[in-house]
């Protein structure tokens, strides 16, 4: 799943490289990659080494979401509020699931991330809507056209 999203992230943000955030953008993109790469490459070590390197990923995914909600503040000011809210629940994820180990290590993980693509994905909705709406309004007033 963090492989998957994590190319498909690295494809979006170059395909809406002019948007601003680009760079939080890119850096949770290549996270999500690197966290998939880590799980395949030693999925061996056990529940343990995977919740803490979920728990690390929540950690620098809240970050890098919370930054670039503040960058697409000044954009989408309807919005971005969505993408802050989903910073701040990976953060108490995070927490939650460093806090616990090693106990946490045995039912975190699925339900934790489960929790995340929720707000991920309910966060990126919003911004798609005020993306759209944002679009909507440049074109029926003529803001968005030449000549």
């Amino acid at each position: 799943m963090f492989l998957i999203s994590g190319v498909a992230g690295l494809v979006l943000t170059f395909w809406a490289r002019q948007m601003p955030g680009f760079w939080w953008s890119l850096f949770s993109a290549l996270l999500a990659l690197g966290a998939g790469i880590a799980l395949l490459a030693w999925p061996v070590q056990g529940t343990l080494t995977l919740t803490i390197v979920v728990g690390a990923y929540f950690l620098a995914e809240g970050v890098s979401t919370i930054m670039y909600a503040v960058e697409h503040r000044r954009e989408l000011s309807e919005r971005w509020g969505w993408l802050l809210t989903s910073g701040i629940v990976d953060l108490i994820l995070a927490g939650i699931m460093i806090a616990g180990l090693p106990g946490s290590a045995l039912w975190a993980i699925g339900l934790m991330v489960g929790i995340n693509m929720i707000f991920g994905g309910a966060a990126l909705i919003g911004m798609a809507l005020a993306a759209r709406k944002a679009n909507s309004l440049r074109t029926n007033c003529g803001w968005g056209q030449t000549g």
